[in-house]
């Protein structure tokens, strides 16, 4: 439903991009070559505008490509201005980089023995570095204007959806604060209807919503707060309840949204499917799949195979230090737990005395753990001893970003406390993760570590990943425990 209402500001939004690209390209060739300011190279000339029209359209396709690609149109509309700002910065280098890379294709392939059509045309660099500077803040600024023409336009009470809600119950309550979390696309709360409660009650959850009265007066509601839109979250149990509803609003002209209070049960995403005409409901959905997750996996490949080049150094260096310093095995490598429950072999550099486990059999290493040699404590307090693992997401058997894997031993023992816990195997296992760079490593409360993992599952984005990497650059290398 909220999709419906979205569409309009979606709509804007790709307007305002195509009009805000339009805009900074002839703009940077209009003051790159007719500004007066960056002088022009006598030998060439002002290049024909003709060049620049017919290489148009290959920047805007990439442009709105990549903000398909990054969300721009199907996650959260509002974020805030440096996140879009971010967003529209790394879309534009992208853009830069593959328009130039196809132009020296062309120029490449037009100087062939037997070319099928010549071009010498080539972009200025004055002119990218313009165009770069203007559509960032061009986009940025029309995103944000267009944002708040619409909210002042709901502030005025134009086109706002006005909402009741029947059971103040936790899912009722749940619906109410997803709805204020999108009032700015138009959604007003009017109050709730429940014979649990007294009529006037507020209840604690949300913005000081009251209880408007028991459910049979949702008709004198709908007719005297103007409603426009009727929630029921009932329990199942109250089945005659909601037949009763269904009666009365079949007789305004409404919307009506039922919510079963089976999706109490949920802790991941929900998705409604269609099997021939029957409605499915499949539970515990991770958003993590289609082209998404191809385009994780190309970063993973590509990001991995980058990071052994410029790593090797270290990884030798590492690999002849704990050589040095005792006996045993370089590496470790241990069975974990990873992707839908699939068995793998993580590799790690050796920390510990060689058969740490000999007598104490499977236990998380703790702070002061007397088996870690002098050179681990160092390899685990700056993570280097993680490096290896490298290895497994080149193979594909874990991600740069994901949940901590764990061993078999481990996962027994804590889906049978958590019942949850188990749906951290709907996504590959990381090095690591929003658990992490929140100082949550091995050591620390699991039952916060997984309330970590599940929101990285939930609310996973590329943006997401990208903000782990930086935020494990800037600080999640160094464990201050270990």
């Amino acid at each position: 439903m909220i999709k419906k209402y979205r569409t309009k500001l979606i709509s804007l939004y790709i307007l305002s991009d195509i009009i805000g690209i339009l805009i900074s390209y002839f703009y940077s060739y209009g003051f790159r070559f007719y500004g007066y300011i960056i002088p022009v190279n006598p030998e060439k000339g002002i290049p024909s505008i003709k060049s620049y029209v017919f290489i148009f359209p290959v920047f805007l396709v990439i442009h709105m490509s990549l903000f398909f690609f990054q969300g721009f149109y199907r996650t959260r509309l509002k974020r805030t201005g440096i996140e879009d700002f971010f967003l529209i910065t790394l879309n534009t280098i992208f853009t830069i980089i593959v328009v130039m890379g196809f132009l020296n294709y062309l120029n490449a392939y037009s100087g062939g023995p037997a070319p099928l059509f010549k071009i010498d045309f080539k972009l200025s660099h004055a002119f990218l570095g313009i165009y770069f500077i203007s559509v960032i803040f061009v986009l940025s600024f029309l995103r944000n204007q267009i944002y708040y023409f619409m909210k002042r336009r709901y502030a005025r009470g134009l086109d706002l959806q006005s909402v009741v809600i029947v059971g103040a119950g936790k899912m009722g309550r749940a619906i109410a604060q997803k709805l204020v979390k999108y009032k700015d696309l138009g959604f007003e709360v009017k109050g709730f209807l429940d014979d649990e409660m007294k009529k006037g009650e507020i209840i604690p959850e949300g913005e000081g919503f009251r209880v408007l009265g028991p459910i049979r007066d949702l008709a004198d509601v709908i007719e005297g707060k103007n409603i426009s839109d009727v929630y029921v979250a009932l329990d199942l149990n109250n089945y005659p309840k909601i037949i009763e509803i269904l009666k009365i609003v079949n007789k305004y002209v409404v919307n009506v949204r039922l919510i079963p209070d089976m999706f109490q049960l949920l802790t991941l995403k929900a998705r409604i499917e269609d099997l021939d005409g029957f409605p499915v409901i499949s539970i515990d959905e991770p958003p993590m799949r289609g082209f998404m997750l191809f385009v994780k996996r190309t970063i993973d490949v590509l990001a991995s195979f980058i990071l052994l080049v410029l790593l090797t150094p270290l990884l030798a260096l590492t690999a002849l230090i704990i050589r040095l310093d005792s006996k045993g095995p370089i590496l470790f490598h241990q069975e974990r737990v990873g992707l839908d429950g699939r068995k793998f072999m993580m590799h790690k550099f050796r920390t510990m005395i060689s058969g740490a486990e000999r007598k104490t059999g499977p236990v998380m290493s703790k702070p002061g753990d007397p088996r870690v040699t002098g050179i681990g404590r160092y390899l685990r307090k700056f993570s280097i001893d993680e490096l290896p693992q490298i290895v497994n997401v080149l193979l594909g058997e874990m991600s740069l970003i994901g949940p901590r894997p764990e061993r078999e031993v481990f996962v027994e023992k804590f889906r049978e406390k958590m019942p949850k816990y188990m749906l951290r195997h709907k996504v590959k296992s990381g090095m690591t993760g929003w658990a992490q760079v929140h100082g949550l490593r091995q050591n620390t409360d699991f039952e916060k570590r997984l309330e970590y993992d599940f929101y990285y599952i939930q609310n996973w984005s590329l943006l997401l990943d990208l903000k782990i990497l930086w935020k494990t650059v800037r600080r999640g290398f160094i464990d201050r425990r270990a």
